[in-house]
């Protein structure tokens, strides 16, 4: 038992170490990071107000008037706008760097979070087990992510869509935690996210009330308490109402935005078959993310039989088909905002898309395997099902024959291990170009190639332009608006073009253009 268990928090160590490592070129370029485009839009007014004052209180009510200006004027997310108006160079030309350890952190606690409740609380995981699982999840969302400026380095796109998937998570485990004990600080986190919810992206606050109610329905509808939930549910609804009913957003969308039965079910068909067609385009572009399974299948396989030995199986996993397909639905339900909005999609939506499926996927996946396990473990042995289901069992070591070793199975036992571990090997090898795709190399490259360097130097001396009092007229040396990982928007030679305007407003210039970049010679 010793030498399994240690087998078991081995593996889990591996998948900790793989993600640890994978984080090694992201971490090396929060030194890079600056603010761009919006960030200097949103953080116009508040950044005026400490450089005035240095006063919290008046920087907080500067970025109350700057939502109550875009709530009128362009959006109506006003958490998020909220949010957006507190960027780190507001208040320092050198604070930019804590953008990527923020999101990163985010990211890493939401997901954790949820993960301890349903792995640990709900589903009898062990420590190893779930740190194991968690480290593999993680890997997938960090890697995999479709947009990195959206997910990691650029601080509008993450206010917009990592903080508020960070809420979701929180505001989903604390109300099964309520659910489960009763304690009313678990409600009023759960109160408090839900409200912000209310006033963020509206992929989040669709995702979190969804998996609320799964979760009562599963497990929550016999603990009377539980209707008080109502009140968070109630809470984001009425935020969400006063976003939706933002002047704003017509602005942004068009006199056709607007409530229509008919559209929302055109809308809900078509998320179904988005959801379909990305699963496909996710099985042909990140192929090497299925890989994954492998590890995690042996991971989760582990703590099945470790519960069965125990006799401490904490869940009835009954109705695999029902449960898969309240997933797939949750998936599909991501893609009905930005079909109903019909406007151009920012970066973070695909991310929150994906997010939702690598969360959705281990979840089917721990189900699914949970199925199967119960499903051998309840086959007579004397049937012909009954000796396959027993063969496969000592096969995989989820049943106690195996007694003083018996060679024969135990040479089998090796073989399959080896043969998956063949399998992930060579499909890796197959995968290749996939896992170039990683946020590890694109990261890597960039780094690599010296144009991050060259990124550094140049934002700033260009920070060091705009940061000089003597300067009112301001004409910066051009850059390449591709900055592989990192947001980067340009200004351009029409002083007034958007980027332009906003730049000039935040560093209080008269005026800001670009001019062609004077190469050296040697």
């Amino acid at each position: 038992m010793k030498l399994k268990m240690d087998r078991k928090k081995w593996f889990a160590a591996a998948c900790v170490l793989a993600f640890l490592a994978g984080l090694v070129p992201v971490l090396y370029l929060t030194g890079y990071v600056h603010a761009t485009g919006d960030d200097f839009g949103y953080g116009t007014l508040t950044h005026a107000a400490w450089l005035d004052t240095r006063s919290l209180p008046v920087v907080f009510r500067a970025a109350c008037e700057t939502v109550k200006n875009y709530y009128t004027g362009w959006q109506g997310t006003w958490f998020s706008v909220f949010l957006f108006t507190l960027q780190p160079e507001v208040f320092s030309p050198d604070a930019y760097w804590i953008v990527p350890l923020l999101m990163l952190g985010l990211t890493v606690a939401g997901v954790s979070i949820a993960g301890y409740y349903f792995l640990v609380r709900k589903a009898g995981f062990g420590l190893s087990g779930f740190i194991g699982l968690d480290a593999l999840v993680l890997f997938a969302l960090i890697q995999f992510i479709p947009s990195t400026k959206s997910a990691i380095f650029w601080y509008n796109g993450t206010a917009h869509y990592v903080i508020p998937f960070f809420l979701a998570l929180v505001a989903v485990s604390a109300s099964g935690m309520f659910m489960d004990t009763g304690k009313w600080k678990f409600f009023a986190i759960s109160f408090l996210c839900m409200t912000f919810l209310g006033g963020a992206s509206y992929l989040a606050a669709l995702l979190a009330p969804i998996v609320i109610v799964f979760c009562w329905l599963l497990y929550g509808r016999k603990r009377r308490r539980s209707l008080w939930l109502v009140l968070p549910l109630a809470a984001e609804m009425i935020g969400l109402v006063i976003s939706l009913l933002a002047p704003g957003n017509t602005v942004r969308g068009g006199e056709e935005l607007g409530v229509s039965a008919g559209k929302a079910a055109a809308v809900i068909l078509e998320s179904f078959w988005q959801g379909s067609l990305t699963i496909v385009i996710y099985l042909a572009e990140k192929t090497a993310m299925f890989l994954l399974l492998i590890p995690a299948a042996f991971l989760i396989w582990e703590e099945l039989k470790e519960q069965e030995k125990k006799g401490t199986v904490h869940f009835d996993y009954r109705f695999p088909g029902l449960f898969l397909t309240a997933m797939f639905c949750i998936f599909c339900a991501m893609f009905a905002p930005g079909l109903y909005a019909g406007t151009e999609l920012s970066g973070g939506v695909p991310n929150t898309i994906f997010q939702v499926a690598v969360l959705a996927g281990t979840a089917s996946l721990v189900y699914l395997l949970g199925w199967l396990h119960a499903f051998l473990q309840r086959l007579p042995g004397k049937s012909g099902k009954g000796r396959l289901a027993k063969n496969f069992s000592v096969l995989w070591n989820c049943k106690s024959e195996l007694k003083g070793g018996n060679g024969v199975w135990k040479r089998k036992q090796q073989i399959v291990r080896v043969a998956a571990a063949l399998v992930f090997l060579g499909g890796a090898f197959l995968c290749r170009s996939s896992i170039r795709d990683t946020t590890f190399f694109l990261c890597a490259e960039y780094i690599m190639s010296g144009q991050a360097d060259d990124y550094k130097v140049q934002m700033e001396e260009r920070q060091a332009i705009l940061l000089d009092d003597d300067v009112s007229e301001v004409k910066l040396p051009a850059m390449n608006s591709d900055q592989g990982p990192l947001m980067h928007m340009e200004v351009t030679e029409d002083p007034e073009g958007w980027t332009n305007r906003v730049v000039r407003d935040f560093y209080r210039k008269s005026s800001v253009v670009e001019v062609k970049r004077i190469q050296e010679t040697e």
